[in-house]
């Protein structure tokens, strides 16, 4: 389904009647290029654009068919036509076509999990379930919605809502999701069209940093407006991967031609002080229901665990961490899930916190930080209620000199403890045995006598 616009702006208007002439313009050169070469049935490269020109024609006149019940992006899709190209009178699914890569570099897929360029055209490649847009030049925003709304027009009236309040500036330009059987709108993603893009080309003197930061801050600003809708945190947003709004296995709607916005101007009006790791902490807890103290807990466990055994995998040189980003991801959760399970973590609605630092530890792993843990939102539980900076400051303080003890405190009783096995421990001085346990002498004086009761004990 593809609802079509009534209303545009003026430079969307002179966009498609140019669009419109280039297109014909391609067509007819591509005519004459054709009549001009030689087919030669030994050449690969003849016999697959003179496929794909066939394909071309069946398509544009007898429409999309799916003669047999398929399994489709993960689920299977009854045969079904879809007759015409869904950008025929749709001036931003024009806009979408223009801001994919040119000259037969369009990724694209069935499976979101494994884009590559199935087709030479662009036309047969938008009949795919997934694309990517041209990452050289970020062009649109892609928020992935993990929720399932009773009907499309439920999607939109949430959204609508969200514009009213304040927290959203205009609705999205594409709304693109899956329609199940009994009529509900699921997994949708909100597509921004952006005024003015950020080029992301190292390569191209045309880049800068702080275009693409911004890029990347107003992505988590509509993150954090949309949190309450089921906006998933822990997705990238420079892959500018998405459901392709242009393929007949989805519900595509087009609600906003009116109202476009430059990176500047959406940061006017969104809040981007949150990071993503504190926005995937929120989603987690908004998801599962939990409460914030049981939920961060969990968190906080499961990404200590999580993080440890990625960075064991990497220096394992185990081959699951060169898996892609969502295949890393189905790998992760299942230790995790194992390790909840097995430890007593498991609880009703844990799996939706499991699925979110999954996805967050495949997305945002970097070994160049493996030496650096950072610790941020750990108390978020505990500092909820403390109205001053101060208070706060005394918790985390509170915390630190906690963990630092605890780890002293093992350290010492792992070292007496082989001390003792070894036999050597009688008669040694407490000055060499900080020594031997790496603590210093002040902790040793204080504490051994305690270690010692804890060991016999």
């Amino acid at each position: 389904m593809n609802d079509t616009l009534t209303t545009t702006t003026d430079w969307l208007v002179d966009f498609c009647h140019r669009y419109d002439q280039n297109r014909r313009s391609r067509d007819e050169v591509a005519d004459l290029k054709a009549r001009s070469t030689q087919f030669d049935v030994t050449n690969p490269f003849h016999v697959r654009a003179a496929d794909e020109k066939r394909m071309i024609r069946e398509r544009v006149e007898e429409g999309y068919i799916l003669p047999f019940a398929r399994e489709i992006a993960g689920s299977v899709r009854q045969p079904f036509v879809e007759v015409g190209l869904r950008s025929v009178n749709n001036p931003i699914l024009k806009l979408f076509v223009t801001r994919l890569p040119r000259k037969g570099k369009v990724r694209a897929s069935d499976n979101k999990a494994d884009l590559y360029v199935p087709y030479w055209s662009k036309l047969l490649t938008l009949d795919c379930a997934y694309i990517e847009g041209n990452k050289e030049f970020l062009s649109f925003i892609r928020i992935d919605c993990d929720a399932v709304f009773t009907s499309s027009e439920a999607c939109l009236a949430a959204l609508q809502r969200r514009v009213d309040e304040g927290a959203i500036p205009h609705l999205p330009h594409i709304v693109v999701g899956d329609e199940l059987a009994d009529g509900s709108f699921c997994g949708p993603h909100f597509i921004f069209m952006l005024e003015v893009g950020a080029w992301n080309s190292k390569s191209d003197e045309r880049c800068r940093k702080a275009p693409v930061k911004l890029f990347e801050a107003v992505s988590r600003g509509l993150v954090a407006a949309l949190l309450d809708l089921g906006a998933d945190a822990s997705a990238p947003h420079g892959t500018l991967r998405c459901k392709n709004p242009l393929s007949p296995i989805w519900q595509t709607l087009t609600p906003n031609a009116s109202q476009f916005m430059s990176l500047k101007e959406y940061a006017d009006v969104l809040d981007m002080k949150a990071s993503r790791a504190e926005l995937v902490r929120k989603s987690a807890r908004i998801q599962s229901r939990m409460s914030k103290s049981a939920s961060n807990e969990l968190f906080n466990k499961l990404l200590d665990f999580g993080s440890k055994l990625l960075a064991s995998w990497h220096f394992a040189r185990d081959e699951r961490i060169l898996l892609p980003a969502d295949e890393l991801g189905n790998a992760v959760y299942r230790e995790l899930e194992f390790y909840a399970a097995t430890s007593g973590l498991a609880e009703d609605r844990a799996a939706y916190v499991i699925e979110k630092v999954a996805t967050h530890l495949a997305t945002s792993f970097d070994p160049s930080k493996l030496e650096r843990p950072k610790a941020r939102k750990r108390l978020a539980h505990v500092v909820e209620d403390m109205p001053t900076v101060e208070d706060r400051q005394r918790a985390g303080a509170a915390y630190a000199q906690g963990a630092r003890f605890q780890k002293s405190f093992d350290t010492l009783k792992a070292a007496v403890s082989a001390l003792q096995d070894g036999g050597k421990l009688d008669g040694m001085s407490k000055e060499t045995i900080s020594i031997r346990a790496g603590v210093s002498r002040a902790f040793v004086y204080k504490h051994l006598d305690t270690v010692l009761q804890e060991i016999v004990a």
